[in-house]
């Protein structure tokens, strides 16, 4: 006992370094799938050298519906503030604006888009804070997103639209979607396109300590593709990896497109529940696993056998599964988000009971904040020419014993 206290003691001094300037607030909410439906989804685009344009989309169906004493149809009321500051400090309010909204059909959820301009003409980061409220529940959401001005290849200054022109809200395609890429420079009549056909590994447990190594920048191949009318592309690809467009291939920077599975972030088929138990498993058990020529057989064979019986493997896959596609939705970078550092803690442990934020780094609270039994876990944001949403696990030994707890736990 004392050597496990003595470890979550260790784990919440090395919780504590590498921190820096943090948020006050409570951000679990964000990483919460029953929030999902009431969390807009955002997508940035710097129209011009002076305007940022932010698309919003959001589902109604968690909003409150009143119907006032004079009225005869129930209504939902809503709004959307947005605060562009100078820097992380948030100190200097640059623009600001905001919409205000109602909707009177309650009888199907849906989605309601729209978008809302910021002027900034100053080069470099700056803070945009977003505040989702319903204003019949009194609740609101907070986001704080980073608008980039600088260079041409600025991720940014890139935009990918569904095939009828609508914002699409994440970086992925499927292999029958067709999309269309706006670049803001009318004067760039074609993008230089880097294809990766990479395979990653997937995380390692937070008590091993390795050497991080970068990505290989190396592209497999290239090609480019013309900007029509409008500084637009029509594209559609059928081949699993990473895109990365550029306007100048003389910098790292761009935007970026991934082809995963076509029903990405969801798990559909045996195949893709096989490889996420490996966070359960050991190495030799896994190869055994992945030997047998039957998915299917492999899975049951795993699930059931831990489970005791097919009714409590059910439930067991059911919850383990949830939180591989709640990572996927979460964290996916240039990678699955189960496979990233933040999708095999937030699998294995669960959602935290805390999140806070500050540049570059998120941390972490399972348990009470600022108890010393609870188990704290420091991520810190990576510099990557695909995404902005890589982070990596402050990693040491002393995790080692909770991580053992927490997989007996699920194999019990």
């Amino acid at each position: 006992m004392k050597r496990i206290i003595a470890a979550i003691i260790l784990i919440t001094f090395i919780a504590s370094c590498h921190i820096g300037k943090m948020t006050s607030h409570n951000f679990a909410y964000l990483y919460d799938r029953d929030m999902l439906p009431f969390i807009p989804e955002y997508a940035i685009f710097n129209v011009s050298d002076s305007v940022t344009s932010v698309y919003y989309k959001f589902n109604t169906k968690n909003l409150l519906y009143v119907k006032q004493f004079d009225e005869k149809i129930f209504t939902a009321k809503f709004s959307l503030k947005g605060e562009l500051y100078d820097n992380d400090e948030m100190k200097v309010l640059m623009d600001s604006s905001a919409v205000s909204m109602a909707d009177n059909n309650n009888t199907v959820s849906k989605f309601i888009t729209g978008n809302i301009d910021f002027k900034d003409k100053k080069p470099g980061a700056h803070i945009l804070k977003l505040t989702f409220s319903d204003l019949n529940k009194n609740t609101t959401v907070e986001s704080f997103l980073t608008v980039n001005r600088g260079n041409r290849n600025e991720r940014q200054n890139f935009i990918l639209l569904n095939s009828d022109s609508v914002p699409a809200y994440n970086s992925y395609v499927t292999a029958e979607q067709e999309f269309r890429l706006l670049y803001n420079n009318m004067k760039t009549n074609k993008l230089f396109v880097r294809y990766y056909n990479r395979v990653f590994p997937v995380a390692v447990p937070p008590y091993s300590v390795s050497n991080e190594k970068p990505i290989d920048l190396k592209a497999d191949s290239s090609f480019t593709v013309s900007l029509t009318e409008g500084s637009t592309a029509m594209l559609n690809f059928t081949n699993k990896g990473i895109y990365h467009f550029q306007a100048d291939t003389n910098q790292k920077d761009g935007f970026t497109l991934f082809r995963f599975d076509d029903d990405f972030p969801e798990i559909t088929n045996t195949s893709q529940m096989l490889y996420p138990i490996r966070y359960l498993s050991t190495k030799n058990e896994y190869a055994d696993l992945v030997s047998l020529k039957n998915d299917k057989e492999a899975i049951d064979k795993f699930w059931i056998e831990n489970a005791g019986n097919a009714d409590r493997a059910r439930q067991m896959i059911k919850l383990y599964y949830n939180r591989v596609m709640d990572a996927n939705r979460f964290f996916t970078s240039y990678l699955e988000g189960w496979k990233t550092d933040r999708g095999i803690i937030y699998i294995i442990y669960g959602p935290p009971n805390v999140v806070y934020k500050g540049k570059n780094v998120e941390a972490w609270v399972y348990g009470e904040d600022k108890n010393m039994l609870s188990i704290n876990f420091t991520f810190r944001k990576l510099d990557n020419p695909f995404t902005d949403n890589d982070y990596s696990l402050t990693r040491s030994p002393a995790y080692k014993d909770g991580w053992y707890i927490a997989v007996d736990n699920w194999r019990r």
